[in-house]
Order: structure tokens, then C-alpha cells, then sequence
């Protein structure tokens, strides 16, 4: 065929092969030009159905005319054999260009945004025309020496209303990228493409397909049945609006989908607007990577992550600078990725690390402030001093970085970054060790935080940090474990004093939330927990108060996008996850719920590798495994909560949860018996906990709850 001339096309090299044709590029002799040509392969040629198929093909094409498909010249007949001319585009496809990529590296998520958008538009302009492709895959997309998309290949598209020539029920499309309608022989339609479009995207932000199956058969039970994990799970530059976006298009009922490509193409210019918006200034975008603990004394551990987390907060009142949040940040303690992934995953073009090293009073600081993209160190230094030395120290940090990146300060600003919480360092130290018990969600670790927060405040009688802490540990005692109001109150006036000294402390309004939220006074929590976002949009508590208010206002839809937000903020607070998929289970969204069910059993053994005290982590992972029928792993893993936390009330409490999704009925009411005489009292909490479904018409769960 090579060097052979049909009609007045020149045949120079063979491009490719595929299920429907031989592509070979070739000299338009009339135009001077280079086109590409494309054979109905001979083994085909004596079928009828797929000449006409074939036919159908180019007419579908050659129908288009848009940016972003590629044109169809002329379509002729030699010797039997049919083909067409089409344009010849020097490039690469969109699976030759991923398979260049590194593994676990996609496209930038801007990059893939804009091929998504302008892939979906060539779309649309097919679906005016009523034909849908049926079998989009990056095989069937070109990119030009410019990285501008065409779609290739309409030759299994079906005409609406046309001669219906791909029958329903053929699997003519690419398994991996087909739809579940598909997948089931149900015809196809425009949401179908949707779909397809969607896997294609999902590759494109992750390098790795959706759905992978070692046979057909389990590929297509996947598809149909199985939802897959969202790309920022697998990648964590992808943005959750990004995530949402691309879930919906992969919806399994098509109702559910986009109804048509218009939606996505909207839906995605959204997201990149707000992702456009969210990166403005990203050159002074900055993590605080968590200081190293080097004392010998694994005990100062509490002093070198309430560093950290002061470093943050000072730098955080900076108005021109993007500072990443601490409980995301704090994900890389330990870890041995060096500062470009690092920064790569989080956004960050600057990066600051160091290690502390504390023995009694004496402190040796070593900090360095890093360029990502280069890898050039702008500052490093080393402070040696005492206790009383560490407020000098961050202040010559964020100074140091503020002379770096030539950030010009307003008076407001120059004066925020000399802020100091207190002058007390003796003060500061018992407040980072109380702020290190405060979430060990055990009575015991609360009533230390309490302790230590009240000698901060004995030292220094307007430390509103310190206040702000003591009011949210008495609001948790109450919560959790003891009911008397006293707590509330308490909590109340220490929230108002940390207000009172630092009016603009994120901390003391959310605090003031979770106090409100137990009182039930549940607008002026609300007031409290969007006062404390306002002042600092990272604060996880107050997302997460906010949601549990929704929750308890059965505002449930709310609650679901402030759950999701505090774990995003915060991915050690696994908290937030139960309360998720809680929701989930009350609005009926199964589809979420088990999703949610699937991607803890990824989540706590990871999260127990780093924190393997954590007796609460133990039993909420223990009832994830039974209700998933894993029991042996789950009595396991119960066991250990039990035997690090023996009679503690919200691990007897979530022991209860755990016994009744064994389906030990008995010992889940006797077990959730003992955590209420042990101190839980939340019996509305109860009422709604979907773990106790099981358990309703048990008699001892009646008499427990009778007048509650």
C-alpha cells in the first residue's frame, strides 16, 4: 500500500490500526497537502453492515464542523474497499501523551480542566446534530503540536433517528470508558458520552482509569455496580470542587448525570473560576511543614506541633499570603517525601521546616525556608536560648519570610506580626501541652487539658487562647461525659474572656459554638461558629459544630458540605467522617454511605500506623469491619480499644455501635447501658445513630429510652 496512489492521494506511512479501519497518512496530490486516510480493513469489506457503518461514519463526521473534531474531507470507494480523507494532525493522542507520564502523575488539573471543556464542547456541537459517539476514550482524542483536543473516530456513532445500525445490546465501545447502560446493552444516548468523558477526565487528573477489572465480566460488574474512589484520594492536588464535578458525571443512573453536555461545560468553567480565583497570589503560597521533635524526651513532641501551629497562626494574618492549613500541613509529620512532592501535593510554592530540640528550659531551633520549584534555600538560621527566647524566634520567622518574598506590610498587618498570645513563656509551654490533650477524646486526657489550660491562665490572667481552650475541653466534658450545667456555663465564660482579650481569636468563637450547640441554643451557636470562620476560614472545629447544629436542625444537605469540609480541613479528624456518612445513611444516599464504609477500611489503618493509642480509632475502624461482615479482623480490633481505654465511656459507647452491627443484640444494649450510667447522656444522639437500628425493638433498649 505504502508508495501507491488511490484516486489522487499519495500513500506515504501507515498511522494506525483499529477495529473499524487502517489510517495511513498520504499526499493530497491536487491540494499539496497532507491528509490522513482511512481503510475499511478487507476482512471487513464484505459485510454490508459495515460498509454502511462505515459510510455512516464519515456522514456523522463530515455533518460537524467544530474546533475540536477532527474534518472529514471526502470519503470514496476503490476496488470494493471504502475509505475517507480526513485531516492529518501532527501530534500524539491523548493515551500516547498519559502513557508518557510518570506513574501516579496526571495531567495538572488546570490542564485536564481545559481539554474536559473543550472536548465536551466539540460534544455538544455532535449531540446539536443528534449524534452521539458511543465510544470516547483517549485513544479517540488527538492533541496537536499545540495540546489543542480533537475527537477521532465517530464510527460507532448512532444517528438519532437514523437506520439504528449499532444494534442495542453490540459492546462496540472501549470496555473501561463505557457507561453502565452500555455495559448492560441498553441503548445509548447523549449521557452516555457524559459518562465516557467523565472516565476519560478521571484519567486524565489521576493517570489511572476509574474501573479495573482482570476479566470482562468483573470490569463490567464494576462499572455497573461499584463507585470509585474520588481523584483526590488518589491525587491530592485535585480539588474537591473538582471532585464533585467529576462524580456527577459518573453517576451511574443517567437521571442522575448531567443531562447534557452544556451542564458539564458550565459546571467546569465554575470550578476553574473558583480554583483561578483561589490561586491568585499562589507565588506566596506557603506550608509549614511540622518542626521535628529532636530531644531526647519524646515527650516535648507537644512543643515542636505547638510551633508549628503558632507559625501558622502568625503568619495566617498575613492578607497576601496563602498559608496552608495546620491540620493539613501536619499530615507530613515524619514523612520521608522530599519538599517538591511536598509542595507539588499541597499547592505550595514555599516551604518551611526545622526541628526543635528542648531540655528543660534550653531551646536549639533550626529553621529553613524553601523555594519549591527551584529548590534554592532563600533563609535558614539557627536560635539558641531559653523558653523565654521562643516568642523572639517566631517572630524573626515570619519576618524573615515577609523580607524574602518582598511582602509589603500594612500597618494593621506590621502590628499583627509582632502579636503576641502571651508574654508568659512558662504560660505558652503549659498551653502547648494542653492543646496536645485537648482532642484525645478519652475523659482522662480532657480533665489534663483543663488543668494545664487553668496554670497558662493562673500565669497570665488575659491569655485568650488559653481561655478559648479551657471553654471548648468543659464543653466537650459536658458533651461527652458529665452533664451537669455547670460545665455549660463554664464553657460559656471562658469563651467570653477569650473574646474579651482577643476579639479576633477564631478559636474562642468556635469554642463559644460548641458550648452553645450542647445548650441547645442552637442560632446562637450558629452566630458563634460563623463568626469563627470569618476570622480564620481554616478552623476545622467550627465547620464541624456547624455541621453537627444542621444535623440536629435537620438541615442534613447543609450538614453534608460542612462535614466534608472539616475533613478536608483536618484529615485526622476522623470524627467528622462518621458524621458523614451518618448523614448519608438518614437521607437515603446509600450510594455515599457505602462508599464512605469502603474507603475507611483505607483510611484508619493508616491512620492507627501513626496513631496506635488512638483506642477511639480502634473501635470506630472495628465497626466499620463488621458492618462490611470482616468480624474476626473487627473483634480484633475491638478488643484493643477496650484494653487501651477499659471503661471509658465513648469507647463503651462506640463498643455498643460496634456489638450491634456484629449483630450481638444482647450485649450491644447491656454495653450502651454501661455508657450511659458511665456518664453518656446524649440520648438524642442515640435516637439518630443509624449503628443502633439493629437494636430498636430490643426490650432493654426500650426501657433505656423510655421519657429520653
Amino acid at each position: 500500500m505504502i508508495g501507491t496512489t488511490i484516486s489522487h492521494y499519495k500513500i506515504l506511512e501507515k498511522l494506525g490500526e483499529g477495529g473499524m479501519g487502517v489510517v495511513y497518512r498520504a499526499l493530497d496530490t491536487k491540494l499539496d497537502r497532507s491528509v490522513a486516510i482511512k481503510f475499511l480493513p478487507a476482512h471487513l469489506s464484505g459485510a454490508a453492515e459495515n460498509k454502511t457503518r462505515f459510510v455512516q461514519e464519515a456522514q456523522s463526521t463530515a455533518a460537524l464542523n467544530h474546533p475540536n473534531i477532527l474534518n472529514v474531507y471526502d470519503i470514496d470507494e476503490q476496488s470494493g474497499g471504502l475509505f475517507f480523507v480526513m485531516e492529518y494532525i501532527e501530534g500524539k493522542t491523548l493515551k500516547q501523551y498519559m502513557t508518557s507520564l510518570k506513574a501516579g502523575e496526571g495531567i495538572p488539573v488546570t490542564q485536564a480542566i481545559d481539554w474536559t471543556i473543550q472536548i465536551a464542547q466539540g460534544l455538544k456541537a455532535a449531540h446539536e446534530k443528534t449524534i452521539v459517539h458511543r465510544d470516547i476514550k483517549p485513544e479517540n482524542i488527538m492533541l496537536t503540536k499545540d495540546h489543542h483536543p480533537k475527537i477521532m473516530d465517530f464510527g460507532i456513532a448512532k444517528l438519532k433517528g437514523g437506520t439504528g445500525l449499532t444494534k442495542t445490546g453490540t459492546s462496540l465501545g472501549t470496555l473501561s470508558y463505557m457507561s453502565p447502560e452500555q455495559a448492560q446493552g441498553t441503548s445509548a444516548d447523549q449521557r452516555s458520552d457524559i459518562w465516557s468523558l467523565g472516565v476519560v477526565f478521571y484519567e486524565m487528573l489521576t493517570n489511572e482509569v476509574p474501573f479495573r477489572g482482570e476479566h470482562e465480566a468483573a470490569l463490567m460488574y464494576l462499572i455497573v455496580n461499584e463507585h470509585p474512589h474520588p481523584p483526590s484520594q488518589i491525587d491530592r492536588r485535585v480539588a474537591p470542587q473538582v471532585d464533585s464535578v467529576v462524580m456527577k458525571m459518573l453517576e451511574k443512573d443517567r437521571a442522575i448525570r448531567y443531562q447534557n453536555m452544556e451542564e458539564v461545560i458550565k459546571a467546569l468553567q465554575a470550578v476553574k473560576a473558583e480554583l483561578s480565583s483561589a490561586q491568585t497570589g499562589k507565588t506566596k503560597s506557603i506550608a509549614v511543614l511540622p518542626f521535628a521533635n529532636m530531644s531526647t524526651d519524646q515527650e516535648n513532641e507537644y512543643f515542636s506541633d505547638g510551633l508549628t501551629e503558632e507559625i501558622i497562626a502568625n503568619l495566617s494574618r498575613l492578607k497576601d499570603m496563602k498559608i496552608i492549613a495546620r491540620t493539613t500541613s501536619m499530615q507530613y509529620k515524619g514523612t520521608k517525601k522530599d519538599v517538591k512532592t511536598i509542595g507539588r501535593e499541597l499547592g505550595a510554592r514555599y516551604i518551611i521546616e526545622g526541628s526543635v530540640r528542648k531540655f528543660q528550659n534550653d531551646l536549639r531551633i533550626t529553621a529553613q525556608f524553601i523555594d519549591v520549584e527551584d529548590g534554592t534555600q532563600l533563609w535558614a538560621g539557627t536560635y539558641k536560648g531559653t523558653l523565654a527566647d521562643v516568642f523572639d524566634f517566631q517572630e524573626q520567622v515570619s519576618k524573615q519570610i515577609v523580607d524574602a518574598l518582598a511582602v509589603k506590610l500594612t500597618p494593621v498587618e506590621q502590628v499583627a506580626l509582632t502579636k503576641r498570645s502571651t508574654l508568659n513563656a512558662e504560660a505558652f509551654d503549659y498551653y502547648l501541652r494542653a492543646r496536645g490533650f485537648l482532642y484525645r477524646l478519652t475523659k482522662g486526657n480532657t480533665n489534663i487539658s483543663i488543668q494545664l489550660f487553668q496554670k497558662a491562665i493562673e500565669l497570665d490572667g488575659r491569655f485568650a487562647a488559653a481561655y478559648a481552650g479551657l471553654g471548648e475541653a468543659y464543653a466537650y466534658l459536658y458533651q461527652h461525659w458529665d452533664r451537669r450545667e455547670s460545665w455549660l456555663e463554664k464553657a460559656v465564660e471562658s469563651s467570653l474572656k477569650a473574646q474579651l482579650y482577643d476579639p479576633t481569636l477564631s478559636e474562642a468563637f468556635a469554642a463559644l459554638g460548641v458550648a452553645y450547640f450542647n445548650k441547645k441554643a442552637f442560632e446562637d451557636a450558629l452566630t458563634a461558629g460563623n463568626k469563627a470562620i470569618e476570622l480564620d476560614p481554616n478552623n476545622h472545629i467550627a465547620y464541624w459544630i456547624l455541621g453537627r447544629i444542621y444535623r440536629q436542625m435537620d438541615r442534613d444537605h447543609d450538614s453534608v458540605e460542612l462535614f466534608k469540609k472539616t475533613f478536608e480541613l483536618n484529615p485526622d479528624f476522623y470524627t467528622a467522617l462518621g458524621d458523614l456518612r451518618m448523614v448519608y445513611e438518614r437521607i437515603g444516599d446509600r450510594a455515599n454511605s457505602e462508599e464512605m464504609l469502603r474507603y475507611s477500611l483505607e483510611y484508619f489503618p493508616k491512620y492507627l500506623l501513626r496513631h496506635p493509642e488512638d483506642a477511639r480509632a480502634h473501635m470506630f475502624f472495628a465497626t466499620n469491619l463488621a458492618e462490611l461482615g470482616h468480624k474476626e479482623e473487627a473483634k480484633v480490633e475491638a478488643a484493643k480499644a477496650l484494653e487501651l481505654s477499659p471503661g471509658e465511656t465513648v469507647i463503651l459507647y462506640n463498643a455498643a455501635c460496634f456489638y450491634s452491627q456484629l449483630g450481638e443484640k444482647a450485649l450491644s444494649v447491656q454495653t450502651l447501658n454501661d455508657a450511659v450510667a458511665s456518664g453518656w447522656q446524649d440520648f438524642e444522639w442515640i435516637k439518630r445513630d443509624p449503628d443502633f437500628d439493629n437494636i430498636r425493638n430490643e426490650a432493654g433498649y426500650i426501657e433505656l429510652m423510655k421519657g429520653k
